[in-house]
């Protein structure tokens, strides 16, 4: 087993340093010469149907490429929703109930619940103040009412 272990530590060894000679060398080389860009058609004249490969080659210009690309995600074709796509649409536009489906829902209700009691008439505003002025009186006598006793003075006496 140690051999084994010994074989394949000089073996990474032997890679490291090759793979590491090999990097210097390609530092030292000259670079090749870049070739000019591609030939590339008008912005105006792009369609769906032209090809945008050339756009996507590395000598191009990175703002001519997002130009192209943005011509090319203009198309109607790239503007379907998803089907699938369930916050999509907006909810805050729903239609009525039809006046049956209301109808069979205020049933169920009165089945379920009972009958509505009956309204009450709205209070009038000498009333309120009467009511008002009648919680005020019983909170007074609630906080004016005597402490109780204390027990140590019953068990003393």
């Amino acid at each position: 087993m140690a051999q084994d272990k010994d074989n394949s530590l000089s073996r990474w060894s032997r890679l490291k340093r090759a793979s590491a000679a090999a990097g210097e060398v390609a530092k030292t080389a000259p670079a090749a010469p870049e070739a000019p860009p591609p030939e590339l058609p008008p912005l105006d004249q792009l369609s769906y149907d032209s090809d945008f490969s050339v756009f996507m080659d590395k000598r191009v210009d990175q703002g001519l490429r997002r130009l192209a690309l943005k011509k090319l995600f203009g198309d109607p074709r790239f503007n379907l929703t998803d089907g699938l796509d369930v916050y999509a649409e907006d909810y805050s536009l729903l239609e009525d109930l039809p006046q049956s489906v209301v109808a069979t829902l205020e049933h169920a209700r009165r089945i379920l619940r009972g009958p509505d009691p009956a309204p009450q008439e709205p209070a009038e505003p000498e009333q309120l103040a009467d009511a008002a002025s009648g919680a005020q009186e019983q909170e007074t006598r609630v906080t004016e009412a005597p402490p109780p006793p204390d027990e140590d003075k019953e068990d003393k006496g």
